[in-house]
């Protein structure tokens, strides 16, 4: 029997094949590259104690006007105002909602899972959908597990190659995604600039179908779509109208179906979109609009086709909580009675507030190391609110985001206030307008760790 030489390999097709392997992986870059990357910025954040006072803060009770959190720096339990709920009319504590939840927990359990046009299907699912459909005065409505994946399916749904997609630039990110992720031609216009869209749909091609997408009420300043404007220029340039009632419904116009009430337009938006995580306390999202529509996005909103339908419990839950909408005005009322009394404390003390349009208060900081700086205080103060940079507002547009809801008590508004005051005179920056607080903050180092915390 001969012996085969295991000696190095003759140079040839193999040598050349085993060298080129060699060299292209030592070209790959390894994808987790860039998490072990962020790390640092993770662990400078941390020790700052800017990130423990911006996120995921520890609830241990109800998310309400008031909460107990796991205090991050100390470990007890600790009671804070809370502004950053989108629980405005404050129904996922409102007994007539936990109650109709309870039933239908009993009756079909906790889940529902399978997806809706295979055994997802059930009458609590049925029943919000025919409520939903009935308040927005459309002929149909589908239901989806989130308001992300609801913005996702229908812009994928509707969209796609050959159309054209023009969105407001602070249209919410779910939106923005769907319609990349559709194919479709995708321009944006400068925030409620309608000028500006009828520019962009005057530049875009014309033999495609035609999508303008905006919020109702925008969720980082609180501010109005101009809906006549748009609609108009929708109809003028052959357009469909997609409007996203998130923050509106509940909140917006005298009986709460959002700024097409406000506006005296009912119907103006051909679809129209909404969560019920804002006003109606929960999870899921929807798109009311014909009985055409719907059925087409039925079969065609990949992110409601291809997931589990949403819980029965929650349908039961959500449902009962627009019957409290339409029959308990009170809520409403106290909520904007409390973003008038909010609002207007903080523009007497010289802040810089925006004009009132929805029940989120802004207050200016600009730069980003005065809003670390007041949202770091603020929370050690015990006020929790939202903390708004760059990418979701142009950058030196930082803002610290308030959101009202109806159970904040005078009490709670008032003290939030004054906390705002104290720091507003620690930093000099009450009567100041934009750019004078953006040069404060500019001044500012950047925080460092809080000796013994």
């Amino acid at each position: 029997m001969k012996c085969h030489s295991r000696g190095p390999p003759r140079s040839g097709a193999g040598t050349v094949v085993a060298m080129t392997t060699l060299a292209t992986t030592a070209a790959v870059r390894d994808l987790f590259d860039k998490c072990a990357g962020f790390r640092p910025v993770v662990d400078d954040l941390r020790r700052r104690h800017v990130y423990q006072a911006q996120y995921r803060v520890v609830l241990e009770g109800p998310l309400d006007h008031r909460i107990r959190v796991r205090h991050p720096f100390t470990g007890g339990l600790h009671e804070m105002l809370c502004f950053d709920s989108n629980s405005y009319l404050g129904l996922h504590l409102h007994p007539r909602v936990l109650d109709a939840t309870r039933r239908a927990l009993d009756v079909m359990g906790y889940g529902t899972p399978s997806a809706q046009l295979l055994a997802g299907t059930n009458r609590y699912l049925c029943e919000l959908e025919e409520r939903v459909a009935a308040f927005h005065g459309r002929e149909a409505c589908l239901i989806f597990p989130s308001g992300y994946a609801a913005s996702i399916g229908v812009a994928t749904g509707l969209l796609g190659a050959g159309d054209v997609v023009v969105h407001d630039q602070f249209t919410h990110a779910s939106l923005q995604d769907g319609a990349r992720w559709s194919g479709a031609h995708k321009r944006s216009y400068r925030h409620a600039d309608t000028a500006d869209l009828e520019a962009a749909l005057v530049a875009s091609p014309a033999d495609g179908g035609r999508l303008v997408v905006t919020d109702g009420v925008f969720s980082m300043h609180g501010r109005l779509a101009p809906l006549p404007e748009l609609r108009a220029i929708a109809d003028r340039h052959h357009a469909r109208l997609l409007v996203d009632e998130a923050h509106s419904i509940g909140v917006m116009g005298a009986t709460g179906r959002g700024i097409e009430e406000t506006f005296g337009m009912p119907g103006a938006a051909d679809v129209l979109i909404g969560t019920f995580s804002k006003a109606p306390g929960a999870v899921g999202g929807y798109v009311a609009g014909s009985g055409d529509l719907i059925d087409y996005l039925r079969v065609f909103a990949r992110s409601s086709l291809f997931t589990a339908s949403l819980p029965a419990a929650i349908c039961a839950g959500i449902t009962e909580a627009f019957r409290v909408m339409q029959e308990e005005p009170e809520h409403r009322e106290r909520l904007w009675r409390n973003a008038c009394r909010f609002w207007g404390a903080l523009r007497d003390l010289g802040l810089l507030v925006p004009p009132l349009e929805s029940p989120i208060v802004p207050v200016f900081a600009g730069h980003e190391h005065l809003l670390q700086t007041l949202s770091r205080e603020l929370f050690l103060a015990g006020v929790k609110c939202g903390n708004v940079s760059h990418p979701a507002v142009p950058r030196g547009d930082a803002i610290l985001r308030f959101s009202v809801n109806a159970r904040h008590t005078d009490e709670d508004l008032d003290r939030a206030a004054d906390t705002l005051a104290t720091l507003g005179r620690r930093y000099g920056i009450l009567g100041l307008g934009a750019d004078e607080i953006r040069a404060i903050g500019a001044s500012l180092p950047p925080l460092e760790a809080i000796p013994g915390v």
